[in-house]
């Protein structure tokens, strides 16, 4: 049996650790998605350079993304590419921003859940979609209106989703799982803001000094024992620091 991946934002940060840890896994096929081309070469990597953002291409597309499998193979999607968005309170920040942190974070990721219960409902063998969550879509972040909402949004979705699934007894399991304060370039991105229009700055600036943000890897392992043994979960949110 075959476990295939379809992860997005594969080419940095925890996209990145993911395929790191599949492909060290000889049953393991990734197909990984990002904007930016890979410098990845594995025989058992198939690269996709292709912009979520681009909805009308992301949704006549969507399918060519998904690769056919074996009867019984495990298919897992992975949909990790987010965006911050510009740090700023309402009324100083570009709405085109606020537009597109939606568009990559919520509608690209119901277009491929979309279009992968469609290619997989009723197959034999493992299937789940598992959307990178966030805290700050459980609570109110200043200066973050563009993310929270998106990952409240997205956690909605994925409630949704999962019950969908279970009503039509399609075998698809659906969660979202927050992966805590991880050690990626979003961080660095974070901890760059105008202390004016984001209160909580010195509180990630002593994350990274105190080395208290989580490693890729870790979070990469403890991500894959959702997908690699999803009977074991019964809620959809999940967070990875309960794992």
């Amino acid at each position: 049996m075959t476990h295939h991946l379809i992860i997005t934002g594969s080419s940095r940060g925890i996209g990145r650790g993911l395929v790191d840890h599949f492909l060290k896994k000889e049953d393991c096929r990734v197909h990984g998605i990002a904007r930016s081309p890979s410098d990845l070469s594995h025989e058992r990597y198939t690269h996709h350079r292709f912009d979520l953002s681009e909805l009308d291409k992301l949704e006549k597309e969507a399918t060519v993304l998904l690769p056919d499998i074996e009867a019984g193979d495990a298919v897992t999607l992975v949909n990790n590419a987010g965006l911050l968005g510009d740090i700023g309170h309402l009324g100083k920040v570009a709405i085109k921003s606020f537009q597109k942190v939606m568009d990559v974070n919520v509608t690209a990721v119901a277009i491929l859940t979309d279009a992968f219960i469609s290619r997989y409902a009723g197959q034999k063998g493992r299937r789940v979609i598992l959307n990178i969550s966030s805290g700050a879509g459980k609570r109110p972040v200043d200066g973050w209106a563009a993310y929270c909402a998106s990952k409240a949004a997205a956690d909605m979705l994925s409630e949704v989703a999962a019950k969908e699934c279970a009503m039509d007894e399609n075998g698809i399991r659906v969660f979202a799982v927050a992966p805590g304060v991880v050690d990626t370039e979003m961080q660095t991105e974070i901890r760059s803001a105008d202390k004016s229009q984001f209160s909580n700055l010195q509180r990630f600036l002593d994350l990274k000094a105190e080395g208290e943000l989580s490693s890729i890897e870790a979070v990469a392992e403890k991500l894959a024992r959702v997908m690699e043994g999803p009977e074991r979960f019964e809620e959809v949110c999940l967070d990875v620091r309960k794992l």
